[in-house]
């Protein structure tokens, strides 16, 4: 049975497009293409499969396709990542948090500091209330009730 499928996608820059066609004979063939914004080719690749040769290709190319994306994921983490706090980093952070005045959006000077820090944004906040800064608000100290919300390691501002 001949049929022919097509998928696209566009990831960030680039447009991908998908194409398995499979002739009488159950033949496959499998096209991919990557387009910048442009209509450049910066990608593009071929597999042509005999009949019956479609399941185990696809578990070969999921493997390595999931262990390429893990590849990837580790080489995306910040500089500092997992690293140990030091007394200096937790004051100079607090400082900086407070510097900020209460009408400025906590997650864009959480990111701002994070980039600064070469920290996630998620480090960040997760730290902020161990410094004893409320991370919903920038600017802002913790008070014992917003202390009892974000979680156990929060410190009350003093």
């Amino acid at each position: 049975m001949a049929f022919n499928l097509e998928y696209t996608s566009k990831r960030q820059d680039l447009s991908y497009a998908l194409t398995v066609a499979a002739d009488d004979d159950g033949e496959l063939g499998i096209d991919v293409i990557a387009k910048d914004d442009h209509g450049e080719v910066v990608a593009e690749g071929a597999v042509r499969l005999p009949p019956g040769g479609a399941a185990e290709t696809a578990k070969l190319l999921r493997e390595a396709l999931v262990a390429i994306t893990a590849l990837e994921g580790k080489r995306r983490t910040v500089g500092n990542a997992n690293q140990p706090w030091s007394a200096e980093q937790d004051s100079t952070l607090r400082e900086s948090w407070l510097s900020h005045p209460p009408t400025r959006s906590a997650t864009e000077v959480i990111r701002e500091l994070a980039t600064l820090r070469q920290r996630s944004p998620a480090a960040i906040r997760a730290r902020l209330p161990r410094v004893g800064c409320d991370p919903d608000v920038s600017g802002r100290l913790l008070t014992e009730t917003t202390a009892a919300i974000v979680g156990r390691d929060a410190v009350i501002a003093s």
